[in-house]
């Protein structure tokens, strides 16, 4: 079940793909958190705790006028906040 989803699109170009990928990779290799865009309609950024082990998944299809190239990245979200009976 999916409680929040957000969605982001975007037209960039080659070197802003490069940095947008550069960020992304610069923050999983620290490992805390990792900051994206706010998806369309929101301002500023969201926020992910990263966390391992993490799912990769490649998906390429080719249209007749686009390829369509999908990364997905997924990993067991982090328990924050929570109570325990003692």
């Amino acid at each position: 079940m999916r409680i929040d989803d957000y969605e982001f699109e975007e037209e960039k170009t080659l070197q802003g793909l490069a940095d947008l990928l550069t960020r992304i990779a610069e923050q999983v290799a620290q490992g805390s958190n990792l900051e994206l865009p706010m998806p369309s309609l929101k301002e500023g950024t969201i926020t992910l705790p990263l966390g391992e082990p993490v799912e990769t998944g490649i998906e390429v299809s080719f249209r007749k006028d686009f390829i369509h190239l999908r990364i997905d990245l997924s990993w067991t979200r982090p328990v924050v906040g929570v109570k325990t009976d003692e």
